[in-house]
């Protein structure tokens, strides 16, 4: 029985041994997962709490960035001239800040953009405004604001925008603004960056320039002359070179057959083989008129197919005024009333390029009047099957506009000059109206031109010197021949 106590009891010992060290692995790994868990919650918060913080204050920037933009803000003049904007100019700005207005435009968005956000984007106009202020000796600061009302569409007309910096030194406006005589009278206008003629847009007509006497029209009447009298010389040259040398076909005919042969021996001769020639010098002659009738005939059927084929395009003009388009919010409302007499009860406003191009297809205008910048656009967008006419009146250009005693005006008004007469005028031509079809974009073909005998002078003496000298060796062959006969004595 002893054995078996000490037994019992070793087991009873390592029983008691095992049920501590699980007690205490227990505890430890409750404690290192107490603590894993203390740890990955303080690391989580930290974590959020840096995130938090980050967008908090990327939140703050766009925040900022927005209201600045809404707020005109943004560095319109930095994106258009670049680095050199930041320069800091050494002389005194009696505005250091400028608040520029702009029109909000619904087409020919090319001068003047206000996007759907009511942010100015920039456009022509703008960019010719920037390089102005860049011209400065000081430096100005614009905050570029559009003229809009609550609802983001246009606030006024041209006019209303212009009155609204009325008495304001340091605001201006810069858009596509027309200089007249009725807006000096509450602002005053830079110089013109841009001329501006009033033109009407119309429907074209194609036409074919063809009449009875068409066939003619290559050449003018001076050179059908030329021509004739040249034909007259070399028959002239050709009957004498054969009657030296006692053609019988000139020797024994009469003189009017001799004046006919004068014309008709050449043709007969060289295509029909009715004439003999017996002078070696006659057939240099008559090569020599055959090349300059074939350069001839070349040159008028490549004309006269011109003129056959031309398809000129004629404008449409209307018979009356009174139905007409304008460009909305422009001064050519008055100016159609004032200039034709209108009633201006017809007269329709129109907003976009798109409408322009409606109202003219569907004949509910008879025209439509506009600056020819616009009428230029135009025509490079749907100029197949319209065309400007005018110009029906000449107006001062195009300029910017400051408030009646603004200390900028003068000082600003040569910088425009400066920059219209530099490189940079052209390079914003390119960049923001296409350059490239302005000027060339009429659809109208001018007529072919009819040659003169400037174009031939040069073949004319070459032929007429060669048969002179073709005469002139004749005689002396035909000397030599006579000096070898010898009369037979008796």
């Amino acid at each position: 029985m002893e054995p078996k106590k000490h037994i019992v009891s070793f087991l009873l010992v390592v029983a008691l041994l095992w049920a501590v060290d699980f007690v205490t692995a227990s505890q430890v790994t409750a404690d290192k997962r107490l603590r894993g868990e203390t740890y990955s919650k303080v690391q989580f918060r930290k974590t959020m709490m840096g995130t938090t913080r980050r967008y908090a204050s990327g939140s703050r920037r766009r925040r900022s960035i927005e209201e600045k933009a809404r707020a005109g803000h943004v560095d319109i003049c930095a994106d258009i001239i670049g680095p050199e904007w930041k320069i800091i100019k050494q002389g005194k700005s009696p505005c250091p800040t400028l608040v520029v207005w702009v029109p909000k435009k619904t087409c020919f968005t090319e001068f003047v953009k206000v996007n759907q956000n009511s942010k100015v984007e920039g456009g022509f106009s703008v960019a010719i405004f920037c390089h102005a202020l860049h011209l400065l000796p000081f430096n100005v600061q614009p905050i570029f604001k559009p003229f809009i009302n609550d609802k983001g569409g246009s606030n006024g007309t041209y006019d209303q925008l212009l009155k609204h910096i009325e008495g304001k030194t340091c605001e201006a406006v810069a858009g596509d603004v027309t200089v007249r005589a009725s807006r000096a009278q509450f602002i005053d206008f830079t110089s013109p960056y841009m001329s501006s003629e009033v033109y009407m847009l119309v429907r074209a007509s194609h036409e074919w320039n063809q009449t009875l006497w068409t066939f003619l029209k290559p050449f003018t009447w001076r050179l059908w002359i030329a021509i004739v009298g040249m034909c007259v010389y070399i028959g002239l040259a050709i009957a004498v070179l054969e009657y030296r040398v006692k053609n019988t076909k000139f020797k024994d005919s009469p003189i009017h057959q001799k004046v006919v042969m004068v014309i008709w021996f050449p043709i007969s001769a060289f295509f029909f083989h009715e004439g003999k020639i017996v002078n070696k010098n006659t057939k240099v002659v008559l090569v020599m008129w055959l090349s300059m009738i074939f350069i001839i005939v070349q040159i008028f059927t490549a004309t006269l197919s011109a003129w056959l084929t031309l398809d000129q395009m004629r404008p449409k003009l209307p018979s009356s005024y009174e139905n007409v388009g304008y460009q909305d919010g422009s001064f050519l409302k008055d100016f159609l009333i004032q200039k034709f007499n209108c009633s201006g009860t017809k007269l329709m406003p129109l907003n976009t390029v798109e409408e322009y191009e409606n109202v003219l297809s569907n004949d509910r205008v008879n025209a439509i009047f506009y600056e020819l910048p616009y009428v230029e656009l135009f025509l490079a967008k749907y100029g197949t099957n319209y065309m400007k006419f005018g110009p029906i009146n000449q107006e001062s250009g195009i300029a910017f506009a400051f408030a009646h005693g603004s200390s900028l005006l003068q000082i600003f008004s040569r910088a425009v000059t400066n920059v219209t007469e530099s490189d940079i005028m052209m390079e914003m031509k390119k960049k923001y109206l296409g350059f490239r079809v302005l000027g060339g974009s009429q659809s109208n073909q001018a007529l072919p031109q009819s040659l003169d005998v400037k174009s031939f002078i040069g073949l004319f003496i070459f032929v007429g010197t060669l048969t002179i000298a073709a005469i002139i060796c004749s005689e002396i062959s035909l000397r030599r021949v006579n000096s070898k006969i010898q009369p037979i004595s008796t």
